[in-house]
């Protein structure tokens, strides 16, 4: 992966739930836009890979409030 792409998602992690959704909606659009509409499996693959995400990061913040 690029310098520009880890900065991406560096910023992206640091961003409040809210913008991080707000982002993922534009990024899905221009997605669209530029590669055409994504197919049933590209958006349910999508939506798990940010549901894995999210639940990984909850995990963590359990894992950082217990020690």
């Amino acid at each position: 992966m690029c310098d520009a792409a880890v900065e991406l998602i560096q910023t992206f992690s640091a961003l409040s739930r809210s913008d991080q959704y707000a982002v993922l909606l534009e990024l899905a659009r221009i997605s669209e836009a530029n590669a055409g509409p994504l197919s049933d499996e590209e958006l349910t693959a999508a939506g798990e890979s940010v549901f894995a995400m999210y639940e990984a990061e909850e995990a963590g913040h359990g894992e950082a409030q217990k020690g």
